[in-house]
């Protein structure tokens, strides 16, 4: 009798039930364009100040010539009319260097002190640079930033880490720590970079204060003071320093099970998730604070405009970023036009099969339009997903119910559909590259006649999993039983870990993409954090064909 076989009804339905609540629930910012800012000499050089620049620096939103750079001065640290200056070099040295610029006093006090520096068409394509900046005297760390290949370039690798789901107060992020130094050229981020919590943490010195008083955020002051907070965690900021990052974001940045009511008009906090979810103009507000938030604290080249008459104008998240002819990867927003979970609960049954009528949507209107014509388009080898939440199916079932994931791509099938359908016609190969659910997994996405694409999930840097929310202890056998009961319903998943917190790193080739989980103790605030490997995947282009690696 086989493993599978041998899970008898009563622990199938143990399973299910905790496999369900193990699964998460369902004069502003403007970046700065220093080409024209007057040119500066580089400032002295001088020893990195944690005092000055408390969240460090980080990159982003990388372009053939430009990326946009970022840092923040501790305002105990400003003093008006003193400017910021930004050098640029070709070596970690800061000796070859590119160009130097002064950023005004008023931009740097503008915006909760963060300051955003797009460098477009001042560097040159598929080259590493190295950044640093400095006022009054004292020094940013130096990070490290790339620009992407030109586009008609045919690069032999381009290499992700991904990474998702860190609540700060559940535990350490030492897998920063293995990031920082693993061979890769960009962080992929697939969201729930801050939760909207704060309290009491179960890890020395991860408790958090909100400026409001309350345990959940009521305005801007709360969401500054996560993402300042999250920032200054020593191995987070060094993984930042080490690669330029390419975010989107999920439910937590705002809050949970967030999603749009188009019949109100308004948006909406899960069943229970905020205290304030009757009263639509304090949500509303709540939603831009949140927005804006994320906004200045991430080296984002995102259109923002907060004068906007609707919240679903104010920001248009997603984008396309093309490596030569090898890799496109497009960046999906799935919560600010996001309808209704169904029953408004996380898991329900399953509604009927897709009639190709969409009238659920995550994507809304405009960004599937976008999404689907230049995925459709799309020449190169391969095309990557950043997709926040699972878009495989995935089965359960309980007491004879099946069940249904209403806060996955599974309740959304209609608009699913019109995806693959459009990831079909192109020459690509699809790799979704997902997060969300706090689990290391690898496998097929298919419809009814063949498989569309291949799924790659990142493991949760801190946030509960199956193992931490059952209290289930590190066994291999357990381990082993999880992954045959989820196989037993769902044969296209290929690995399945809910054990284990850390990231994952996505290389494409073209012949190959590969991709490796790792795991990272989360309870260690160590350098040395425990790391291994989980799940090593080989895909080939042209098939969809997972094979074994490690």
């Amino acid at each position: 009798m086989s493993q599978t076989d041998g899970v008898d009804y009563g622990r199938r339905t143990v399973l299910a039930a905790a496999l369900a609540a193990a699964l998460p629930g369902t004069a502003v910012a403007r970046t700065h364009d220093v080409s024209s800012l007057p040119a500066a000499t580089p400032a002295a050089a001088g020893s990195p100040s944690s005092t000055v620049f408390p969240q460090g620096v980080a990159s982003g939103d990388p372009a053939p010539t430009g990326a946009v750079l970022w840092t923040r001065v501790s305002p105990d640290a400003y003093r008006e009319g003193v400017p910021l200056r930004l050098t640029v070099a070709r070596d970690a040295d800061l000796s070859n260097v590119v160009g130097s610029w002064r950023i005004p006093a008023d931009r740097v006090a503008d915006h909760d002190y963060t300051v955003k520096a797009a460098l477009d068409g001042e560097l040159e394509p598929d080259r590493r640079y190295h950044y640093q900046f400095a006022y009054d005297g004292a020094t940013s760390p130096v990070g490290r930033s790339q620009t992407l290949p030109a586009p008609d370039a045919s690069p032999d690798r381009i290499a992700f880490a991904l990474a998702t789901c860190q609540d700060y107060r559940n535990g350490y992020y030492g897998a920063y720590h293995h990031v920082a130094d693993a061979d890769v050229d960009f962080i992929v981020h697939l969201g729930d970079f801050i939760y909207e919590h704060g309290g009491g943490g179960q890890f020395d010195g991860r408790s958090l204060s909100l400026p409001s008083g309350e345990n959940v955020v009521m305005g801007l002051d709360d969401f500054r003071y996560l993402h300042r907070t999250y920032r200054t965690d020593r191995f987070l900021r060094a993984a930042l320093a080490a690669h330029p990052i390419i975010q989107t974001w999920d439910d937590h940045e705002i809050v949970n099970n967030r999603y749009w009511d188009y019949e109100e008009g308004r948006p909406y906090a899960g069943r229970g998730d905020h205290p304030r979810n009757d009263d639509p103009e304090f949500m509303t507000g709540l939603f831009a604070d949140g927005i804006r938030a994320w906004w200045e604290y991430t080296p984002t080249r995102v259109p923002y405009d907060p004068d906007a008459d609707s919240l679903l104008d104010q920001i248009a998240l997603w984008r396309r970023y093309r490596f030569g002819d090898l890799v496109d990867l497009f960046v999906t927003d799935e919560r600010l036009y996001r309808t209704a979970p169904a029953d408004g609960a996380q898991f329900g049954a399953r509604i009927g099969e897709s009639d190709g009528e969409i009238t659920e949507t995550m994507l809304g209107e405009r960004q599937r339009q976008w999404f689907t014509d230049r995925l459709a388009g799309s020449d190169a080898t391969w095309s990557a997903w950043a997709n926040e939440v699972l878009a495989m199916e995935f089965d359960l079932e309980l007491g004879g119910v099946e069940l249904l994931n209403a806060d996955a791509w599974d309740a959304f099938a209609a608009e699913r559909d019109r995806i693959l359908r459009a990831a079909d016609e192109s020459d690509s190969s699809l790799v979704a590259l997902t997060g969300d659910m706090h689990t290391a997994l690898a496998g097929y996405i298919e419809g009814q006649d063949r498989r569309y694409g291949v799924e790659f999930m990142t493991p949760a840097i801190t946030s509960q999993n199956l193992r931490e929310l059952l209290g289930l202890p590190n066994d291999p056998e357990i381990r082993s039983l999880v992954e045959a009961y989820v196989q037993q319903y769902n044969p296209h998943v290929q690995f399945f870990d809910s054990h284990d917190w850390g990231y994952a790193t996505v290389e494409f080739t073209p012949a190959a993409c590969t991709y490796s989980a790792y795991g990272v103790d989360k309870r260690t605030d160590s350098a040395n954090a425990n790391r291994r490997l989980l799940a090593r995947y080989r895909c080939p282009a042209g098939e969809y064909s997972l094979q074994r690696r490690g």
